[in-house]
């Protein structure tokens, strides 16, 4: 189903607002449908792909299952970890390979620390961590801390997405906390970031304040340096709980979806060194006046506009928990309008959307898809399909047959 879709530029910066002419559907669009491709799995929060077997987190439990080609789960996982998962979002969030797996066979999960994780102490703070497959036996072993000490104040908004980029970097979602949440945008903390660093921790040279004075690394695993400079890992900041990012390759570029507080949800483009205004705006209206009609205020030139917004109640698209999608890319085999478009969807709503965007991430159309209870991970896997996870427990893909 098409929805109609109004232009409006502010301040230089393109907008759609798009407004739904339809409920959500209950129905996939013709030739389309949803193939169980996992079941049986707890809370699960990530997934990535190795060859045909998928490698999927679990919330509480701390370990990576394995999905088999036949969609059934190996009996033991691949690795566990302690997670401290008691508190609403805290747990094993994500999970990525290194695009030289097949040589290195490293692996990367982000997940929040638990009691006598590799001997800290304190309060959980989440971490990301690197471990090698050991062919043979099927498991990942030696845990290698690459960044530390993220904040996890309140138990939610952790962010928790990690995935290479075009550039070979890993970058790292991390949310506000829960708490603190102007210190979004100070550049002397982790909280509220987009980080990119290396494979082992390290930040690349033109990390936007790497070479600032007092620059420190902040997610060093023995703990940050003295001082208050400025982190050396940020890539961009202004964010409240960026769960989760996609990648596109048509473009090269990363799309953000940044979950909101009362009233608006939105996805950014991610650009180096840009602040996307936490806890100052939200979507399209700043957060002292969150009902504001978009395009009515003069949007601060410091924040980068979002490509895309939605609000939490009225007509028109309505949603409270956006999660980033993923392009159906890689070979898709979609026809016109969902080839190389961008499926996503709303966590709380239970739905999934599809937008089409021209070479620059602007939004040229909004599509209804597919009602889906509680999605929390889209990927483009190795068939071109649109794959995504339901934290109910089972894994699908969306296949499409001429």
């Amino acid at each position: 189903m098409r929805l109609s879709t109004i232009h409006s530029s502010i301040l230089g910066f393109a907008a759609s607002l798009l407004i739904l002419t339809a409920s959500t559907a209950e129905a996939l669009p013709n030739g389309f449908s949803q193939v169980q491709v996992g079941s049986g799995l707890s809370r699960p929060t990530a997934f990535a792909f190795k060859g045909d077997q998928i490698f999927v987190t679990e919330q509480a439990t701390g370990q990576v299952r394995v999905v088999r080609p036949d969609g059934t789960l190996r009996p033991f996982p691949l690795l566990t970890v302690s997670v401290s998962a008691g508190q609403t979002e805290r747990g094993l969030l994500g999970i990525t390979l290194d695009p030289d797996f097949a040589t290195n066979k490293f692996l990367y999960i982000y997940y929040t620390t638990g009691p006598g994780a590799l001997g800290y102490t304190g309060s959980p703070k989440n971490r990301v961590s690197r471990f090698m497959f050991v062919p043979g036996t099927g498991t990942a072993t030696g845990e290698t801390i690459i960044v530390d000490n993220i904040p996890s104040d309140a138990g939610n908004h952790n962010g928790g997405d990690i995935q290479f980029g075009f550039d070979g970097a890993l970058y790292i979602a991390v949310g506000d906390g829960g708490q603190f949440h102007s210190d979004a945008q100070g550049l002397n903390t982790l909280r509220g970031k987009l980080l990119r660093v290396y494979g082992d921790g390290t930040s690349p040279s033109d990390n936007p304040y790497r070479n600032q004075p007092g620059a420190r690394r902040c997610g060093r695993p023995s703990g940050p340096p003295p001082g208050t400079g400025p982190c050396k890992e940020i890539y961009a900041l202004g964010f409240r709980n960026p769960f989760r990012f996609s990648t596109r390759q048509a473009n090269r570029s990363l799309i953000v979806g940044d979950v909101g507080e009362g009233t608006w949800e939105e996805l950014d483009t991610l650009l180096i060194g840009r602040n996307y205004g936490w806890n100052i705006v939200e979507g399209p209206c700043f957060l002292s006046n969150p009902n504001c009609t978009p395009g009515s205020i003069s949007y601060p030139a410091q924040f980068e506009y979002p490509i895309h917004y939605y609000n939490h109640s009225g007509a028109g698209e309505v949603g409270q928990t956006i999660i980033a999608g993923a392009f159906a890319e890689n070979g898709s085999n979609y026809p016109a309008p969902y080839a190389g478009a961008y499926f996503y969807g709303d966590y709380s709503a239970g739905w999934v959307h599809v937008l089409t965007m021209d070479g620059n991430n602007n939004v040229t159309d909004l599509l209804d898809f597919a009602a889906l209870s509680s999605p929390v991970c889209f990927r483009n896997g190795p068939d071109g399909n649109v794959y995504v996870l339901s934290l109910g427990g089972t894994l699908y893909k969306y296949v499409y047959t001429p």
